[in-house]
């Protein structure tokens, strides 16, 4: 008897595909979950992660509405689903962008203010 192609259950293409995607977002999800408890990462940016997680998830459980979808695209639901958690990404990336340059401006006025501060007192010592 030839075990090639031999399954215990028999899985649909579109199943297995609904439940790699949802063992992906559910791994992902948890490292996230783990850095920010670890405070590596702020609960804003918990946030963003967790929900791009959550529409992959969701998109994964979608996998069947989705295949009409990808199919008028010509692509597959897989790669679909990747597209739109790509996009997400790439919103978070932007966001992260203007945050990091919100930090950068902080910091420059920060910096000005104390040489500011540290010309004062020396000025005020020089003339001592």
């Amino acid at each position: 008897m030839s075990r090639v192609g031999y399954t215990i259950f028999h899985v649909s293409q579109q199943r297995t595909q609904a439940i790699e995607i949802l063992i992906l977002a559910a791994v992902l999800s948890s490292g996230v979950i783990y850095s920010s408890r670890k405070q590596k990462i702020s609960f804003r940016y918990t946030v963003g992660w967790l929900t791009l997680f959550g529409f992959m998830a969701l998109g994964g459980l979608a996998v069947p509405k989705i295949d009409n979808i990808a199919d008028l695209l010509e692509v597959s639901p897989a790669a679909f689903i990747a597209g739109i958690s790509f996009f997400l990404l790439l919103a978070l990336c932007v966001q992260l962008s203007i945050s990091i340059s919100g930090l950068q401006r902080q910091l420059r006025k920060v910096n000005e203010d104390l040489a500011l501060q540290k010309k004062s007192i020396n000025d005020l010592r020089d003339s001592q």
